[in-house]
């Protein structure tokens, strides 16, 4: 991780101020690196090393995941993240999109030190699933469709396709076999899963400086989520329709009140509890998967990563 730092450091290098300034402004409260550790455990799981393509694959999904976070807080007009003000709120969204292009255009030159047609080839696919994956949602939301099995499919493309890639791509930087790469496919895709899930879960809590949304910020936006989604299949006939209207009649945007009505509903409906088990279900299937590679530190280092995904706070 020494190492995928100074590379990435590297990479971003730029004689442009105004681009050097937001990048560091972007970089001085960077997230946990999750993408970048997963890419470099699939690498020694699968090989016992980490080559030095795994770290430039390492760097190339890093920089892809933080362009897709700065366009989305353009589409989102976001204010905030992670604490503190975006890139869009301080120098506004011409600044915020053109330094997201930066990163994705050095995310595609890095995987050219890669040498590798196949890793190319995976960033291309993932940058597909992602956008296709957020479409699918907003299609969703504008037609109201309150169905388990298309959020299933959405998040697997706008969350877990970025983590299925990761492990994909550290298996094929270290020259793993077919079999290998598609059981880290699946891995990285359970826990992608996991880890959107328990992101949806924070949206029926209050707001914490960890986490950074404020509580109903899907549901204010026409995302309804596993925990209400479980609450729409399961509720009494009567109830069910009632919170249904407030979700297809309001054209103008949900009240603050209306928010707090949905969130407690999916709450006593028991909503939570099922989206934690559909995690632990998930969790499960992973490690049974995981399990099957031969016992080392990286292997046992991704298991407790999988629990940390279930029980993450931020």
């Amino acid at each position: 991780m020494l190492r995928f730092g100074e590379i990435f450091e590297e990479v971003l290098h730029t004689n442009v101020p105004l681009a050097e300034n937001v990048i560091r402004y972007f970089l001085d409260k960077r997230g946990k690196q999750l993408r970048p550790v997963l890419t470099l455990l699939s690498a020694k799981i699968v090989a016992g090393e980490v080559r030095q393509q795994s770290i430039y694959g390492a760097v190339a999904v890093e920089l892809l995941h933080n362009a897709s976070l700065m366009h989305d807080d353009v589409v989102d007009e976001s204010a905030e993240r992670r604490g503190r003000a975006t890139i869009n709120n301080v120098w506004g969204n011409k600044v915020a999109v053109l330094t997201g292009d930066f990163f994705l255009a050095k995310c595609l030159l890095c995987s050219n030190l890669i040498g590798s047609l196949e890793v190319s080839k995976e960033l291309g696919l993932m940058v597909t699933a992602l956008s296709e994956g957020e479409l699918e949602q907003l299609s969703n939301a504008q037609n109201h469709l309150f169905d388990e099995e298309a959020y299933y499919r959405v998040i697997k493309g706008k969350t877990a396709s970025l983590f299925a890639a990761c492990l994909r791509i550290g298996a094929r930087s270290v020259g793993a076999s077919s079999e290998e790469i598609q059981k880290m496919h699946e891995i990285g895709e359970k826990i992608g899963m996991i880890f959107q899930i328990r992101d949806d879960i924070f949206d029926y809590y209050p707001q914490t400086e960890e986490v950074g949304k404020p509580t109903g910020h899907d549901i204010m936006e026409g995302k309804v989520t596993l925990p209400l989604l479980y609450a729409f299949q399961h509720a009494p006939e009567d109830l069910n329709a009632r919170m249904r209207s407030l979700l297809i009649n309001n054209n103008i945007g949900l009240a603050q009140n209306e928010v707090e009505t949905l969130v407690e509903f999916a709450k006593e409906m028991g909503g939570i509890e099922y989206a934690q088990k559909k995690m632990l279900q998930l969790s499960n299937e992973a490690k049974e998967i995981l399990v099957s590679f031969p016992e080392s530190e990286a292997r046992e280092t991704l298991l407790n990563v999988i629990d940390y995904f279930v029980s993450r706070n931020s």
